[in-house]
């Protein structure tokens, strides 16, 4: 079988490209090597995942600069969720470079290693390495090149095309590390962070506890969810505490099978002095299907300081910065203008509607038929067909429904969001099957074009029929548009309970819950 090593050289030698005074240079490509098992192989299909993780994500910090984050490597399905709420973090900022720090899974040496590559490649495109600093790490004896550490490994490529969604140009320096102790820990993470400019973040690439007698580790004989917990958060509190002798003593007399155990100390001997360390996220796959016989741990964290100008992200002339509060909560342009939908404040008009549904039908059309999907960027689009809004599209058939996603925020421009969206609810609802081409004539779409959520005091600010409401708690979120109360015949209270059976809790979770509040223009197609 072919070494990765190998493999770089081949496309090496079918891939050239420009450098700035026009001469040519060949380009060693790392190819991927989980596409198609990790994650899905289909770029389209892969861009709807990342973004549909990246857009329910409720905490997005603001005012602060980003240096770090702990982001977990498993397969999307689950850790996708938590490494949303990490690099949801760095949209709308300017990095120049992500310095990607991960374990080695299938061999062990001493210190750390950089692969051999000028670029790594995922569905989404390639990513470069700044050749420059790689140079500049591996003269340095702690660092050595061992082509079996990069290989098959996970930890560094499952991170880019999260990355190559939430960042416009970017380059990487992609580190392996496994044997080190506190000393060598500290030492590599000084070197790290002579490297790093004022515009670098730092990524350690780590899942937390690997529980179960296929991992070697089951120490608990009753309340393992609740031990796992507290073993969990004993690691994550001295890594956000900075604290290298206690995370490497901790693991010592834990025996926690946490993969990120020199990882982190690294990570964080390179971060700043006076970075603030805080939680994002956590949950264990034990709490997505119930079974915590086999369980690994999820970590979501940043490290922060305060921004040179509070209240202001520095795009750097990349895509809108969405930080402020919490997600689905109205954030603010520099123009001025609210993003995040506007229904309330500015009405679409009759030829704004009638070009999203012409967008939507073509798009289902196009897309449910195998052919290319419409060229929406091509198309004379208003202003506000162009700012950012959360939209949903819901298809009905014979006056069922068929199919409905969407966004609650907007993430995107409002026609680039309705074109998603009509793919979305056509093959992506997990209730009902895949439309078929003999389906279309008899679907019907409707839009529904999203306000700004504020958050509500209680319930009782919630009117059944005007207001869609999204329900958070914990974990769990579930949301309904307002038309459903009027659909179902339910009033405030009914509504309400069973928001939460959607959300996967009891039918008195809003009563403990946030409630989040908003209000949609909605319109449609004529019924079939």
């Amino acid at each position: 079988m072919r070494t990765m090593r190998s493999l770089c050289l081949l496309a090496a030698l079918a891939a050239v490209a420009c450098d700035g005074d026009k001469t040519m240079k060949n380009l060693r490509i790392r190819p991927s090597a989980i596409a198609g098992s990790w994650y899905t192989d289909d770029k389209a299909a892969l861009i709807r995942e990342i973004d549909g993780y990246l857009s329910r994500v409720d905490t997005v910090l603001s005012n602060v600069v980003i240096r770090g984050l702990i982001v977990p490597h498993a397969g999307y399905v689950y850790s996708g969720r938590a490494a949303a709420y990490s690099f949801r973090q760095l949209e709308g900022r300017k990095v120049d470079r992500v310095f990607i720090l991960g374990p080695s899974h299938y061999t062990s040496f001493h210190g750390a290693s950089i692969p051999s590559c000028d670029a790594y490649e995922t569905p989404l495109g390639q990513v470069m390495l700044d050749t420059g600093v790689v140079a500049r790490l591996n003269k340095d004896p702690l660092f050595s090149d061992v082509p079996r550490a990069h290989d098959r490994e996970h930890c560094i490529e499952i991170e880019l095309p999260f990355l190559q969604r939430v960042l416009d140009e970017f380059t990487i320096v992609p580190i392996i590390i496994s044997d080190v102790d506190p000393g060598e820990a500290r030492e590599l993470g000084a070197l790290i962070k002579s490297c790093m400019g004022s515009n670098d973040v730092i990524v350690a690439s780590t899942d937390f506890t690997h529980y179960g007698a296929n991992f070697g580790f089951a120490p608990f004989k009753s309340n393992t969810a609740e031990n796992l917990t507290k073993l969990d958060m004993g690691a994550l509190d001295l890594a956000l505490a900075r604290n290298i002798a206690g995370i490497y003593e901790y693991a010592r007399r834990t025996g926690i099978t946490w993969d990120g155990i020199t990882v982190t100390p690294v990570m964080i001997a390179a971060l700043p002095e006076g970075v603030k360390g805080e939680k994002l996220l956590y949950y264990k796959s034990g709490d997505l299907n119930g079974d915590y016989s086999h369980s690994v741990s999820y970590v979501a964290a940043a490290f922060h300081e305060p921004a040179a100008t509070p209240g202001r992200v520095d795009n750097g002339g990349g895509r809108a910065a969405a930080a402020g509060a919490p997600a689905g909560a109205e954030t603010k342009r520099a123009d001025g203008a609210a993003a995040g939908g506007m229904a309330d404040e500015h009405p679409l008009t009759q030829q704004e509607k009638a070009m999203l549904l012409k967008i939507a039908r073509e798009t289902l059309v196009a897309h449910v038929e195998g052919k290319p999907l419409p060229d929406v960027g091509s198309l004379a689009l208003t202003e506000r067909l162009k700012e950012r809004a959360g939209a949903f599209v819901t298809l009905h058939s014979h006056g069922e429904l068929r199919g409905c996603i969407g966004y609650i925020e907007g993430i995107k421009p409002l026609a680039e969001t309705v074109q998603e969206n009509a793919c979305n609810a056509a093959t992506e609802d997990p209730r009902f099957p895949r439309v078929k081409p003999a389906e279309l004539k008899n679907i019907d779409i409707e839009i529904s074009v999203m306000s700004p959520l504020r958050k509500a005091g209680s319930p009782g600010e919630v009117v059944a029929g005007k207001h869609g409401v999204v329900l958070k708690k914990g974990w769990h979120q579930g949301v309904f548009l307002p038309q459903v109360a009027t659909e179902q015949g339910w009033d405030r209270v009914t509504f309400l309970k069973h928001l939460g059976l959607k959300a996967g809790l009891d039918m008195d979770a809003y009563k403990s819950g946030e409630l989040w509040l908003f209000t949609a223009e909605v319109f449609g197609e004529e019924k079939k």
